[in-house]
């Protein structure tokens, strides 16, 4: 989720315990907690994609580091308020760590890496784009309500997060209501994957995955599926071995559940590999790409992500589907 949504979400969550003399200090840990595993984005990497796909939502987000996290956010609170006692705002940060920022990545289509350094697969629950206004609204509205001169009011705070846990809850009733009609319009595939669409609560994306092939499409509530495109399947990733060799190269192939990958030789040698992901599809066609030129030696020479269009671009597509 983006870092406005994390700090709202542990702003909320540290309003669950009753208000009393160590309130601010909770409060404040919250949000610390909440925001702090994103200092990753300062982290350097050896190109934009490694920085994209490894230094961020990297150990900072693990299972393993939660706790560490909050000590650190405990810390920073009593920094600023002098009162503060440990034992009380450390459960709180830890909470905020976890469901506020952790869980609330992991509901996103992109995932995050719970599990390192255990295991480097993302955890995905598929729920919910990276930016969704109709789930961070709530909370925001809450924030700006309950602020009464100097204080913070709780009962705004604690309406927005049921609001919006009320909308989360919404949409996962609705993707499986989506998959279950799905699977019923290709009961030959092998699985099916439904995604949260942009900026419409009954719009979904899907992938069929059948044995030779791709299916992908748009679906809503109420009406049946509309394939959009289909997309050849490989056995084996095709990318050569060389180019698979490469480190960024191998994150990317990782990173992309239902890839599509494009090599191509370079003029002053090497290749270039574009490495999408059909989760992320607009009208059939994939939209989040990688691009990586690799010189002869298997070297990076340019890596970047492409997003398939400007914002408005991307919008206006949308719409037309």
């Amino acid at each position: 989720m983006d870092p406005l949504t994390h700090g709202l979400l542990g702003l909320a969550i540290g309003n669950l315990r009753r208000p009393d003399a160590q309130r601010r200090a909770v409060l404040l840990g919250c949000v610390l907690a909440a925001e702090l595993p994103d200092l990753d984005y300062l982290w350097p990497a050896a190109d934009p994609v490694l920085h994209t796909l490894r230094a961020h939502r990297g150990l900072s987000h693990s299972l393993l580091l939660a706790p560490l996290v909050a000590l650190a956010a405990t810390g920073l609170a009593k920094l600023f308020v002098r009162d503060a006692r440990w034992h009380v705002i450390f459960p709180w940060a830890l909470a905020a760590t976890a469901l506020g920022h952790l869980l609330a990545d992991a509901w996103t289509g992109w995932g995050t890496r719970l599990l390192l350094p255990f295991s480097s697969e993302r955890v995905t629950l598929d729920w919910m784009m990276v930016l969704d206004p109709l789930f961070t609204a709530p909370l925001l509205i809450g924030a700006l309500w309950g602020v009464r001169r100097r204080t913070l009011l709780r009962t705004p705070l604690l309406v927005g997060l049921a609001t919006s846990c009320l909308y989360l809850l919404t949409r996962i009733t609705l993707q499986h209501t989506i998959e279950r009609t799905v699977r019923d319009h290709y009961p030959s595939a092998e699985s099916i994957h439904v995604f949260p669409s942009w900026i419409g609560p009954v719009r979904f994306r899907y992938v069929a995955v059948a044995r030779d092939h791709y299916a992908v499409g748009a679906a809503r509530v109420g009406s049946p599926p509309e394939e959009q495109a289909r997309h050849p399947r490989t056995a084996v990733t095709p990318a050569s071995a060389s180019a698979r060799s490469n480190p960024t190269v191998r994150e990317a192939l990782a990173w992309a559940r239902f890839p599509l990958v494009r090599e191509e030789p370079r003029p002053a040698g090497g290749v270039h590999v574009d490495i999408a992901d059909l989760r992320y599809h607009l009208n059939g066609e994939p939209t989040l790409r990688f691009h990586i030129d690799l010189d002869a030696r298997g070297n990076v020479l340019a890596a970047s992500l492409h997003r398939g269009g400007t914002a408005r671009s991307l919008l206006e597509r949308f719409h037309k589907q």
